[in-house]
Protein backbone atom coordinates (compact mmCIF):
# COMPACT_ATOMS: atom_id res chain seq x y z
CA UNK A 1 0.00 0.00 0.00
CA UNK A 2 1.39 3.20 -1.43
CA UNK A 3 1.71 6.75 1.60
CA UNK A 4 -0.48 8.42 0.04
CA UNK A 5 -3.50 6.03 0.23
CA UNK A 6 -3.77 6.49 3.88
CA UNK A 7 -4.25 9.98 3.71
CA UNK A 8 -7.23 9.00 1.06
CA UNK A 9 -8.54 6.64 3.24
CA UNK A 10 -8.43 8.88 6.49
CA UNK A 11 -10.57 11.56 4.33
CA UNK A 12 -13.17 9.12 3.24
CA UNK A 13 -13.69 8.17 6.80
CA UNK A 14 -13.54 11.39 8.05
CA UNK A 15 -16.55 11.88 6.00
CA UNK A 16 -18.20 8.89 7.51
CA UNK A 17 -17.09 5.99 5.33
CA UNK A 18 -16.68 4.03 7.54
CA UNK A 19 -20.27 3.10 8.43
CA UNK A 20 -21.92 3.48 5.00
CA UNK A 21 -21.36 4.61 1.30
CA UNK A 22 -20.44 8.56 1.39
CA UNK A 23 -21.19 10.25 -1.65
CA UNK A 24 -17.46 11.61 -3.15
CA UNK A 25 -16.41 12.95 -6.66
CA UNK A 26 -13.23 12.74 -7.68
CA UNK A 27 -13.09 16.98 -7.71
CA UNK A 28 -14.03 17.07 -4.18
CA UNK A 29 -11.53 14.11 -3.40
CA UNK A 30 -8.87 16.24 -5.01
CA UNK A 31 -9.61 19.37 -3.63
CA UNK A 32 -9.50 18.60 -0.07
CA UNK A 33 -6.36 16.24 -0.62
CA UNK A 34 -4.82 19.07 -2.58
CA UNK A 35 -4.24 16.92 -5.81
CA UNK A 36 -5.53 17.01 -9.35
CA UNK A 37 -8.91 15.73 -10.18
CA UNK A 38 -7.06 12.87 -12.26
CA UNK A 39 -5.00 11.92 -9.54
CA UNK A 40 -8.09 11.94 -6.70
CA UNK A 41 -10.06 9.58 -9.54
CA UNK A 42 -6.88 7.62 -9.56
CA UNK A 43 -6.48 7.19 -6.54
CA UNK A 44 -9.81 6.14 -5.82
CA UNK A 45 -9.11 3.11 -8.57
CA UNK A 46 -5.70 2.16 -6.91
CA UNK A 47 -8.12 1.36 -3.45
CA UNK A 48 -10.61 -0.53 -4.99
CA UNK A 49 -7.98 -2.23 -7.23
CA UNK A 50 -6.57 -3.26 -3.74
CA UNK A 51 -9.71 -4.26 -1.70
CA UNK A 52 -9.38 -0.90 0.49
CA UNK A 53 -12.51 0.53 -0.49
CA UNK A 54 -15.70 -0.09 -2.00
CA UNK A 55 -17.19 1.37 -4.65
CA UNK A 56 -20.60 2.25 -6.11
CA UNK A 57 -21.79 3.86 -9.37
CA UNK A 58 -25.29 2.89 -8.99
CA UNK A 59 -26.12 6.77 -8.48
CA UNK A 60 -25.41 10.05 -10.39
CA UNK A 61 -22.75 10.55 -7.81
CA UNK A 62 -20.00 8.51 -7.03
CA UNK A 63 -20.33 6.58 -3.60
CA UNK A 64 -17.22 4.66 -1.55
CA UNK A 65 -17.18 3.28 1.44
CA UNK A 66 -14.19 1.66 3.33
CA UNK A 67 -13.62 -2.12 3.13
CA UNK A 68 -12.58 -4.40 6.14
CA UNK A 69 -9.01 -4.27 4.20
CA UNK A 70 -9.24 -0.50 4.19
CA UNK A 71 -10.32 -0.90 8.34
CA UNK A 72 -7.34 -3.08 8.80
CA UNK A 73 -5.02 -0.15 7.53
CA UNK A 74 -6.31 2.53 9.56
CA UNK A 75 -5.57 0.99 12.71
CA UNK A 76 -2.38 -0.22 12.05
CA UNK A 77 -1.84 3.73 11.30
CA UNK A 78 -4.18 4.55 14.14
CA UNK A 79 -1.72 1.80 16.45
CA UNK A 80 1.27 3.52 15.40
CA UNK A 81 0.30 6.76 16.40
CA UNK A 82 -0.77 5.39 20.03
CA UNK A 83 3.26 3.88 20.49
CA UNK A 84 4.53 7.07 19.40
CA UNK A 85 2.45 9.56 21.58
CA UNK A 86 0.86 7.38 23.84
CA UNK A 87 3.88 5.09 25.30
CA UNK A 88 2.82 2.36 27.91
CA UNK A 89 4.39 -0.62 29.01
CA UNK A 90 0.84 -2.85 29.32
CA UNK A 91 -2.37 -2.38 28.19
CA UNK A 92 -6.03 -3.97 28.94
CA UNK A 93 -8.00 -5.50 26.00
CA UNK A 94 -11.00 -7.41 26.36
CA UNK A 95 -12.27 -10.36 23.99
CA UNK A 96 -15.00 -12.81 23.86
CA UNK A 97 -14.31 -16.06 25.05
CA UNK A 98 -14.64 -18.56 22.10
CA UNK A 99 -14.24 -22.02 20.90
CA UNK A 100 -11.12 -22.64 18.78
CA UNK A 101 -10.65 -25.72 16.49
CA UNK A 102 -8.77 -27.46 18.84
CA UNK A 103 -5.24 -26.57 17.42
CA UNK A 104 -4.31 -24.77 20.41
CA UNK A 105 -3.58 -28.20 22.34
CA UNK A 106 -1.41 -29.97 19.45
CA UNK A 107 0.86 -26.85 19.80
CA UNK A 108 1.09 -27.13 23.28
CA UNK A 109 1.78 -30.17 23.33
CA UNK A 110 5.41 -29.96 21.17
CA UNK A 111 8.30 -30.16 22.92
CA UNK A 112 9.96 -27.42 20.91
CA UNK A 113 7.48 -25.35 22.60
CA UNK A 114 7.26 -26.79 25.86
CA UNK A 115 11.11 -26.05 26.57
CA UNK A 116 10.81 -22.52 25.46
CA UNK A 117 7.69 -21.66 27.01
CA UNK A 118 9.13 -23.08 30.48
CA UNK A 119 12.58 -20.76 29.87
CA UNK A 120 10.63 -17.77 29.02
CA UNK A 121 7.43 -17.75 30.98
CA UNK A 122 8.74 -20.07 34.10
CA UNK A 123 6.41 -22.83 33.38
CA UNK A 124 5.06 -25.41 30.80
CA UNK A 125 1.26 -24.07 29.69
CA UNK A 126 -1.47 -26.40 30.25
CA UNK A 127 -2.10 -27.78 26.98
CA UNK A 128 -4.53 -26.13 25.15
CA UNK A 129 -5.80 -21.97 24.40
CA UNK A 130 -8.33 -19.64 25.96
CA UNK A 131 -9.34 -17.61 22.49
CA UNK A 132 -10.80 -14.53 22.91
CA UNK A 133 -12.61 -12.80 20.03
CA UNK A 134 -11.64 -9.10 19.84
CA UNK A 135 -14.37 -6.30 18.62
CA UNK A 136 -14.90 -2.79 18.06
CA UNK A 137 -12.12 -0.52 19.42
CA UNK A 138 -10.35 -3.45 21.32
CA UNK A 139 -9.22 -4.00 17.66
CA UNK A 140 -6.63 -1.29 17.85
CA UNK A 141 -5.00 -2.53 20.87
CA UNK A 142 -4.42 -5.55 19.15
CA UNK A 143 -2.63 -4.07 16.42
CA UNK A 144 -0.75 -2.08 18.88
CA UNK A 145 0.42 -5.41 20.62
CA UNK A 146 1.05 -7.19 16.95
CA UNK A 147 3.76 -4.29 16.71
CA UNK A 148 5.52 -4.68 20.12
CA UNK A 149 8.30 -7.08 20.63
CA UNK A 150 7.11 -9.35 23.50
CA UNK A 151 9.67 -12.71 24.15
CA UNK A 152 10.23 -14.62 20.95
CA UNK A 153 9.70 -18.34 20.55
CA UNK A 154 11.90 -19.72 18.06
CA UNK A 155 10.79 -21.69 15.12
CA UNK A 156 11.72 -25.69 14.73
CA UNK A 157 11.71 -28.79 13.25
CA UNK A 158 9.99 -31.73 14.72
CA UNK A 159 9.18 -35.17 13.16
CA UNK A 160 9.60 -34.34 9.45
CA UNK A 161 7.33 -31.18 9.97
CA UNK A 162 8.19 -27.21 10.47
CA UNK A 163 6.69 -25.10 13.64
CA UNK A 164 7.06 -21.35 12.92
CA UNK A 165 8.18 -19.02 15.63
CA UNK A 166 5.80 -16.61 17.73
CA UNK A 167 6.27 -13.94 20.08
CA UNK A 168 4.77 -14.27 23.92
CA UNK A 169 3.54 -11.35 25.91
CA UNK A 170 2.87 -11.53 30.35
CA UNK A 171 -0.13 -10.97 31.45
CA UNK A 172 -2.81 -11.85 33.83
CA UNK A 173 -6.50 -12.52 33.56
CA UNK A 174 -8.80 -12.02 37.02
CA UNK A 175 -5.37 -11.92 38.83
CA UNK A 176 -4.03 -15.38 37.44
CA UNK A 177 -0.45 -15.60 35.75
CA UNK A 178 -0.73 -16.06 31.99
CA UNK A 179 0.59 -15.08 28.59
CA UNK A 180 -0.85 -14.01 25.00
CA UNK A 181 0.82 -15.53 22.09
CA UNK A 182 1.26 -14.27 18.29
CA UNK A 183 2.62 -16.60 15.56
CA UNK A 184 5.07 -14.61 13.86
CA UNK A 185 3.86 -15.15 10.24
CA UNK A 186 -0.05 -14.70 10.74
CA UNK A 187 -2.38 -12.98 8.31
CA UNK A 188 -4.90 -10.34 10.20
CA UNK A 189 -6.99 -12.35 13.40
CA UNK A 190 -9.11 -11.11 15.62
CA UNK A 191 -8.30 -13.51 18.34
CA UNK A 192 -6.24 -13.75 20.86
CA UNK A 193 -4.77 -16.87 22.22
CA UNK A 194 -4.39 -17.09 26.00
CA UNK A 195 -1.76 -19.66 27.57
CA UNK A 196 -1.41 -20.25 31.10
CA UNK A 197 -0.22 -23.13 33.45
CA UNK A 198 -3.77 -23.41 34.06
CA UNK A 199 -7.10 -24.78 33.17
CA UNK A 200 -8.66 -21.14 32.53
CA UNK A 201 -11.96 -22.04 31.27
CA UNK A 202 -12.24 -24.35 34.39
CA UNK A 203 -10.53 -22.18 36.85
CA UNK A 204 -12.34 -19.22 36.42
CA UNK A 205 -15.71 -20.09 35.05
CA UNK A 206 -15.44 -18.56 31.93
CA UNK A 207 -18.52 -19.77 29.62
CA UNK A 208 -18.61 -19.26 25.80
CA UNK A 209 -19.16 -15.48 24.73
CA UNK A 210 -17.90 -14.86 28.02
CA UNK A 211 -16.33 -10.82 28.45
CA UNK A 212 -12.80 -11.51 29.35
CA UNK A 213 -10.53 -8.41 30.49
CA UNK A 214 -6.80 -9.70 29.73
CA UNK A 215 -3.71 -6.96 31.44
CA UNK A 216 -1.02 -7.32 29.31
CA UNK A 217 2.68 -6.14 29.55
CA UNK A 218 4.32 -4.36 26.63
Amino acid sequence: MKPYHVDTLKHIALRGGLKDFVSMSSRELGTALGVSQQSASQRILELQDDGLIQRDLGSRKQRVKIAAKGLEALQREYADYIRIFEPRDRMTITGRATSGLGEGAFYMRQRGYKDQFRKKLGYEPYEGTLNLKVAGSELSKLMILLGEKGLPIDGFEAAGRTFGGAKVFRAKVKGVECAVILPIRTHHTDVLEVISKDFLRGKLGIGEGDPVALDIEL
